[in-house]
């Protein structure tokens, strides 16, 4: 769960919820009054979402981990598996 106290009305989640959307790899994306849920691959950090909805106007004040899913990339799935 990404915690986003200035978006509150449908037009803002609507405008995270796009943002979100740009990030490579992102889905079950979902946007309540103040708080997202996102699923991302492992090679997207914080760092990145936390930036992403900055630049769409809007601030992050606390990431629980375990709601914000990640999932292995497919390209370190074909580095790591073999025939």
């Amino acid at each position: 769960m990404i915690q986003i106290p200035n978006m509150q009305s449908s037009h803002c989640q609507m405008r995270v919820n796009k943002a979100l959307s740009a990030i490579s790899g992102a889905t079950l994306i979902n946007t309540q009054a103040g708080i997202a849920h996102v699923s991302l691959p492992d090679q997207i950090g914080f760092v990145e979402v936390i930036s992403t909805i900055e630049k769409a106007g809007y601030y992050v004040t606390d990431i629980v981990a375990n709601s914000v899913h990640t999932f292995p990339s497919i390209d370190s799935k074909m580095h790591s598996s073999h025939c």
